[in-house]
């Protein structure tokens, strides 16, 4: 018999490339593991080469477990150790003998490797910016809640005038002219009852400020505006005074009204306690959540960040709508 001989296994190029980037990947993941350095969820899906659908599932376990949330990659444990302002922080411990539980999707090591990516055209040092969130003083945000601010028959006049003026009503913007930031409608001009409104506010203001401790201040003009939050309606976290053109305004005030019985869900006002973090004032995770209550209004420090909520209104009549009157009074 003849001796068979067999071919040498020729190792591609390509194959040989990707053993590369997997080598330094893991070098990568080990170096931050021995540093001691946080990488946020969006760091760590790039450097783990993770696919969206794991991203989601873990968003949905740090939202629903964030005391105990981790999973484990390779021989490493990736651990849930801070949260702010909607961004996720992990530390990357090394694991010896790791046991993989095949029965928790989010402590097994993710099966993400049928696609290793070309580090030639996005490298680690491009991407990953490491990140070491200081320790930071919460500084809470107070607000004031008055019930019962105009008589029932302001209310049921308000309310008449408000419907009526429908056809005036207009899409709201920001100054960020970014359309997916806001949505709601709006009445800049409503003199009937924008009037009534700037004097009731510009009389209590000066209670308002004692109340919540803002430094002493000359009251100068008094913004007002009406608002209509209706179905699938919004606002993201901003602040009231973050543009130059706004600077002036030191408090925020929020008048609700709308048509009993109340055909409207969701639109809570949510406040956020602040940290200064680089010289600016951001939002801290806490946050007060105030119900929109017929016939109250709620002060706050202008620069305080919140956001409202969004409304669901079934019925998609303007009159069901979640009406305000809101505004700022601003320093002279």
């Amino acid at each position: 018999m003849k001796a068979q001989h067999r071919k040498p296994q020729i190792i591609s190029e390509d194959t040989h490339c990707q053993v590369n980037s997997l080598i330094q990947r893991l070098d990568n993941v080990k170096h931050i593991a021995d540093s001691g350095f946080w990488i946020s969820t969006t760091e760590l899906k790039l450097l783990l080469s993770l696919d969206e659908t794991f991203i989601n599932s873990l968003n949905k376990k740090v939202l629903s477990q964030p005391q105990n949330c981790k999973f484990s990659w390779r021989n490493f444990e990736c651990t849930l150790v801070d949260h702010q302002f909607g961004e996720s922080f992990w530390a990357i411990n090394t694991k010896q003998n790791l046991l993989i539980n095949n029965n928790d999707a989010l402590s097994q090591t993710p099966t993400y490797v049928s696609e290793i990516p070309d580090y030639k055209q996005s490298t680690l040092s491009d991407s990953i910016v490491l990140k070491i969130p200081p320790e930071v003083e919460v500084i809470p945000s107070p607000y004031a809640l008055i019930d019962d601010f105009l008589s029932a028959s302001q209310l049921n006049d308000l309310l008449r005038y408000t419907i009526n003026k429908q056809p005036d009503f207009l899409p709201t913007t920001n100054s960020a002219s970014d359309p997916n930031y806001r949505r709601s409608f709006y009445l800049a001009h409503f003199p009937e009852f924008s009037d009534l409104m700037v004097n009731l506010v510009r009389k209590i203001s000066p209670q308002i400020i004692k109340h919540l401790d803002i430094k002493d201040f000359a009251i100068g003009q008094i913004e007002s505006q009406m608002t209509a939050h209706n179905h699938g309606n919004y606002y993201k976290v901003h602040n009231d005074n973050g543009s130059p053109d706004c600077a002036s305004r030191i408090l925020t005030y929020v008048y609700y009204y709308y048509r009993e019985p109340k055909s409207f869900n969701g639109g809570e006002l949510v406040i956020y306690d602040s940290k200064i973090e680089n010289g600016y004032s951001v939002a801290a995770d806490s946050r007060k959540v105030i119900q929109p209550t017929n016939n109250t209004i709620i002060f706050f420090p202008s620069h305080c960040m919140h956001e409202v909520l969004p409304v669901s209104c079934p019925s998609e009549y303007f009159a069901d709508s979640r009406f305000t009157i809101n505004g700022w009074v601003r320093h002279v």
